[in-house]
């Protein structure tokens, strides 16, 4: 808009730009101006009413007037204009008459400002002309003229007007204002900076503006530094900020003021949380009722820019402005502490609001994390209080000061981001409730508010409430239907409830609204893969087949969205590497004196580090991987500080005595064994998009597979590490067995879960190892509630102690181990859902091991072991160190097979399968083996039962029908096995194929690309039924001629559910660096060995061959031979009767044996710790595999 006001102001003359005067009228003819003000006061009085009093017509006669009177003031001699053409008067040439040619002027500057608003922007320019050829420093006047030009499209003409008004005068706000706002339009933002910056230089005085002028001044430089940080620059912005902060809470007091606006922030942080913390009794976490009141804590009254302001509007001006900076500038700082460079935060931060425009982002239920972008600011560079770097409690006050200045839903989200992350880093977990309350209360302030409501769901699905998270993440997309955060995590929990199409319908919107949204594109094929829609899937890898965007499946590898998902890994990966670059060199002296403190060295010369600083010299060199290096010297660092504390303690496993004191009483001694501290300037890595429980059904080499894992481990480690509540000491060591080792079962599964119904009996067998070689003593630690079934309450009656931790914070869970003196604690979910990965990175215990939960390496320092086999692990997928790794510390770089190798732990590989499964105990039909002794009439009781369950469930089926099965869920399914099984089909036209609705659309799926694929005939012989329960799946497990394995990710527990019924399973491993592609064959291979000697023999030794295959190939070759020789009566009938009558000594199915094996295991783990525990480098212990 014009400028609404005309009058004169104080102006700066620059040099002169024309060496022209005007032609100036004689002083004795000079008449008097009267009629003039009169008039000019009428017209001013009259433009003020438009549009509300004043019509266009009237304006357009007071228009009329001004030209007219003006014309024949000039024609009198008032005023001689320069001729068309000629250059405009010099500035030092000043008519002699001045109040008569400022009266002119003005009349011209008001006839411009109203034919403006009449849209006549030719009249405009030419009267705004008028006035510079008169005077050509009329800085009002070169603004209005330019704001004509602009409303004509004529933008290089109106900027070039305008960058010469703020040049002749910064205060000019309107001219300042107009320029930036056009800048802004064009998107040329740096270039808007710049013109804020010049004015802030220009215009504020290095002393301070007046109390009139503070408004204005501080809405200058917040604009610059939210232009600067919508740039991605940071560290600018944040300075930006800080000199507002100086100006409104320096203002005035001398407490705050300082020359250094980065000092002044830090004084500010630093005074408001000691004033927030003292009057609360130190608590930080305050309501939004106490939020808003916190004014008079932290300054003793008002801000201190507001006391000698009275005018309201100025007020105002100056509170929301502070209170937008205040925002920003915690949000900066929320990023960098997300980034992991301050200490005191914990979990995923979202990414919260920015400043004055209010704009927020929410917190995905899709582990997306801030991620050092060059975006994200160092918090260091940033600001240091009391010579260290803030941390979130902090920033908390920050938002608290912001929120009582101008209560807004942005601060508001963000506080509650700030909170609901800080749940799992304090010792109750309180802070869930109270970030719900700052969510409620944001939308209280703005009920549309799709942020808010983004991250309220997001809140309530972390708490279990799924439905309610739905409805808060429907009502976000309502508000905003492109909001691609709410998008997919809506799709995310709709299908957590089982609603897959419509999940997909909601990642295909969050991918249209952000192609570039890495989330929802790997959720979307995630999705995909679930229910069989594999349209558009391509194929990458080992697949031989794939499928094309038309639906038609291809032969040769093909773009698809696997390769996205492949590509998308590999930037993530390549990116991953430069996590913590330079951070040795900047903390190399931090870093070596944590290490001296953990490991016990008498200094930083002592012989013993030589290791250490070489691995510390070639990470850094490297620049690879380094901070990946770093951290897992700090945590083996850790471990010998323990192993110390316990070589100190109880030496040859008995107290130590020392100058005629017990040394357990080592309260006071505890610091001696100090846990290594990270350096400050290593941010929080990033995981990857793809979860590692997701590898199973992607076709990852080697390398991908562990680094995915690691990658997500190594983000488990910094979140724990940073944890304000762990001790500066590691954990004490728990004292010797005596009689028994500790054990401790950690699980989210101890309900009606496949790991309950695999393991149940094992924790009371713990029981009955007292007084055996190895005695155990079984604690489980349930992180879900009970869900009332019997497997549950056989755990809970049968462990020696059962404790139900599903309420617990982190660190309750984490100090009830220490305190139960747990030497070995098992890992029983790995990396899948409701696992509690931070309390084995805290380190409770002195050894930890992972098995049953997750078919794979956790990639971690804090994963001890792995339980395996040499089927499920072939030595090609174990490290094999080179000679020249001798005396290192790191064992996981420079192996011989780098490119295989796939598995972080040491490995206990177990004799038999490493695959615990409990039938022989709980199946509903397993007293039949006791009872009926003799093996023929087992047989064919069983024969019997088969065929009576057969004909129920497909009675229609010919006689002869052989039966192929699957009973997986589809996820497991890719097309290259699914074309096999149609294939197999084909060539045996008496078989049908029997799947499960797990889920329903994806049967619907399966069954249209058969059909299109294979044709109807194929197609009608593809038969689904529901899912059963567990016993009754048992069952009817023996109804089934033939299992038809899946190569990408095997049948696992229903791999040993159909052996135990006695169906042969045909599978493939497809990976030797896949655990889960190799379960089956394990569970085939131990089904056919008898546990001992004296057992009889098992089901034979040429089964495995039978069963177990190579290639896809010789798959379908051996598929139809097996149905094609004597059908159901031949071959198939005589492996069957192998597996049924061998199950009674099948090792994989002898839980006692397996409980026993696995006590063994840990007593072994135990003495090799006590033993040589301390060791940091592999010339000390070069096989660190046990063998049972």
């Amino acid at each position: 808009m014009m400028a609404s006001s005309t009058t004169r102001k104080a102006r700066i003359h620059p040099q002169p730009q024309s060496p022209l005067s005007p032609h100036l009228i004689p002083a004795d003819n000079a008449p008097t101006t009267s009629s003039l003000q009169r008039l000019l006061a009428h017209a001013h009085e009259r433009y003020a009413a438009h549009p509300h009093s004043t019509s266009r017509e009237e304006l357009w006669r007071v228009l009329a007037r001004l030209d007219d009177w003006t014309e024949k003031m000039v024609d009198q001699g008032y005023l001689q204009l320069p001729p068309n053409g000629a250059a405009a008067a010099s500035a030092s040439a000043i008519p002699l008459h001045q109040n008569r040619t400022n009266s002119i002027l003005e009349a011209w500057l008001l006839g411009g400002c109203i034919a403006y608003s009449l849209g006549d922007m030719p009249r405009a320019i030419e009267w705004n002309y008028r006035i510079l050829r008169v005077d050509p420093n009329y800085v009002e006047s070169m603004s209005n003229l330019a704001a004509a030009l602009r409303a004509l499209h004529r933008n290089p003409e109106a900027e070039a007007w305008w960058v010469r008004a703020v040049q002749l005068r910064p205060t000019y706000w309107d001219a300042a204002d107009h320029l930036f706002s056009l800048l802004c339009a064009q998107h040329r933002y740096a270039d808007a900076a710049n013109v804020l910056a010049y004015v802030e230089q220009h215009a504020v005085p290095a002393t301070g503006p007046a109390a009139g002028d503070l408004a204005r001044y501080l809405a200058i430089i917040h604009a610059k530094g939210t232009l600067l940080y919508a740039l991605g620059n940071h560290v600018a912005a944040a300075d930006a900020f800080a000199r507002v902060l100086a100006l409104a809470a320096g203002y005035a007091d001398p407490a705050f003021d300082a020359p250094d606006s980065k000092v002044t922030l830090a004084r500010l942080m630093q005074r408001a949380r000691s004033a927030l913390a003292s009057k609360r009794g130190g608590r930080l976490l305050l309501t939004p009722s106490e939020a808003q009141d916190c004014l008079a804590d932290v300054f003793d009254g008002d801000l201190p820019a507001l006391r000698t302001v009275a005018d309201v509007q100025r007020r105002q001006s100056i509170a929301q402005t502070t209170a937008n900076t205040l925002l920003t500038l915690a949000k900066i700082l929320q990023d960098a502490i997300a980034a992991g460079v301050a200490s005191g935060a914990a979990g995923d931060v979202a990414s919260g609001g920015g400043g004055g425009s209010g704009s927020d982002s929410a917190s995905p239920g899709t582990n997306r994390q801030a991620s050092s972008d060059g975006k994200v600011a160092n918090a260091n560079a940033l600001v240091q209080i009391a010579g260290r770097i803030p941390s979130a409690f902090d920033v908390l006050p920050l938002y608290y000061i912001s929120l009582a200045l101008h209560p807004s839903p942005s601060t508001a989200n963000n506080i509650g981001i700030l909170l609901a992350s800080l749940a799992p880093a304090l010792p109750m977990p309180t802070e869930h409730s109270l970030a719900l309350e700052y969510y409620r209360y944001g939308l209280s302030l703005d009920s549309r508010h799709p942020h808010l409501y983004t991250n309220l769901g997001s809140l309530l699905k972390d708490q279990g409430r799924l439905a309610h998270a739905v409805a808060m993440y429907e009502r976000a997309v309502a508000c905003d239907p492109n909001f691609d955060i709410a998008l997919a995590n809506l799709a995310n929990a709709v299908k957590d409830q089982g609603r897959v199409a419509e999940a997909i319908t909601y990642y295909r919107r969050a991918v249209t609204a952000n192609p570039g949204f890495d989330e929802a594109t790997c959720g979307l094929s995630n999705a995909l893969n679930s229910v069989c829609d594999w349209t558009g899937r391509g194929s990458r890898g080992v697949e031989i087949r794939g499928v094309d965007t038309d639906g038609n499946v291809c032969l040769n590898p093909t773009e698809g969205w696997m390769a996205r998902i492949l590509s998308i890994i590999d930037t993530q990966l390549n990116s991953a590497l430069a996590w913590g670059r330079g951070v040795i060199r900047t903390d190399y002296v931090k870093i070596v004196h944590e290490i001296v403190l953990a490991c016990g060295y008498t200094g930083m010369d002592d012989p013993r580090l030589t290791p250490w600083i070489a691995e510390l010299i070639a990470a850094q060199q490297s620049g690879h991987d380094e901070g990946g290096k770093l951290m897992e010297l700090l945590e083996v660092a850790a471990r010998r500080a323990r192993w110390r504390w316990y070589n100190d303690l109880y030496g040859n496993g008995h107290v130590v005595v020392r100058n005629g004191h017990k040394h357990d009483d080592d309260d006071k001694n505890k610091s001696n064994y100090h846990r290594p501290q990270l350096p400050d300037s290593l941010p929080l890595p990033a995981a990857p998009t793809v979860l590692p429980f997701h590898t199973f059904t992607i076709p990852f080499t080697a390398v991908q597979v562990r680094e995915i894992c690691r990658r997500t481990a190594l983000r488990v480690s910094v979140t724990a590490m940073r944890y304000p509540w762990l001790p500066k000491n590691v954990y004490p060591p728990p004292p010797p067995p005596n009689p028994y080792l500790k054990i401790g079962y950690l699980s989210s599964d101890f309900n009606n879960h496949p790991l309950s119904h695999l393991m149940q009996s094992v924790f009371g067998l713990h029981r009955q190892s007292i007084g055996t070689e190895h005695p155990v003593y079984g604690i489980c630690y349930a992180t879900t509630p009970s869900d009332g079934t019997t497997y549950r309450q056989k755990i809970e009656i049968d462990a020696n102690e059962f404790v139900d931790v599903s309420g617990w914070s982190t660190q309750a869970v984490v100090e009830r181990i220490v305190q139960d003196g747990i030497h070995v604690l098992v890992n029983l979910n790995g990396f899948t859902r409701g696992a509690r990965n931070e309390i084995f990175a805290c380190r409770p215990a002195p050894l930890s091991i992972a098995f049953m939960g997750f078919a794979g390496s956790l990639g971690a320092e804090w994963s001890d072991y792995i339980l395996a086999d040499n089927v499920t692990m072939p030595q090609s997928a174990v490290r094999h160190q080179r000679s020249e790794n001798r005396d290192r510390i790191l064992r996981h770089y420079n192996c011989t097979n780098q490119d295989s190798w796939a598995y972080f732990e040491d490995v206990v590989f177990c004799k038999h399968s490493f695959f615990c499964c409990d039938h022989r105990q709980s199946a509903p039909d397993a007293k039949s083996d006791s009872t009926e002794a003799d093996n023929e009439m087992r047989w064919q009781t069983e024969l019997q039962r088969r065929e009576t369950m057969r004909a129920d469930l497909f009675p229609n089926l010919a006689p002869g029908t052989i039966i192929l099965a699957n009973f997986n869920q589809l996820y497991k399914i890719d097309p290259s096995i699914f074309v096999t099984w149609l294939r197999i089909l084909a060539r045996v036209p008496n078989a049908v194929l029997w799947l499960l609705k797990f889920p329903e659309l994806g049967s619907t799926n399966l069954l249209s690309f058969a059909e299109r694929w294979a044709g109807a005939q194929v197609a009608r012989r593809v038969i689904f039924t529901d899912v059963a329960g567990k016993d009754t799946h048992l069952l009817r497990s023996r109804v089934p001629d033939l299992f038809l394995d899946t190569p990408e990710c095997n049948a696992h527990t229903t791999a040993t559910d159909v052996i135990w019924a006695g169906t042969p399973i045909l599978t493939l491993p497809r990976y030797n660096h896949k655990m889960c592609s190799r379960i089956a064959a394990s569970v085939i291979v131990s089904a056919t060995s008898a546990t001992s000697a004296t057992a009889g023999p098992g089901p034979g030794p040429g089964l495995p061959e039978r069963l177990i295959v190579t290639s896809e190939a010789q798959y379908e070759e051996r598929a139809v031979e097996l149905c094609t020789a004597g059908g159901v009566t031949g071959e198939l009938l005589s492996l069957r009767k192998q597996l049924f009558l061998g199950r009674s000594k099948a090792a994989i199915f002898d839980t006692p044996r397996w409980t026993r094996d696995i006590e063994k295991a840990y007593w072994q783990m135990w003495q090799r710790w006590v033993t040589n525990g301390g060791a940091v480098t592999i010339g000390e212990d070069e096989d660190r595999n046990l063998y049972l």
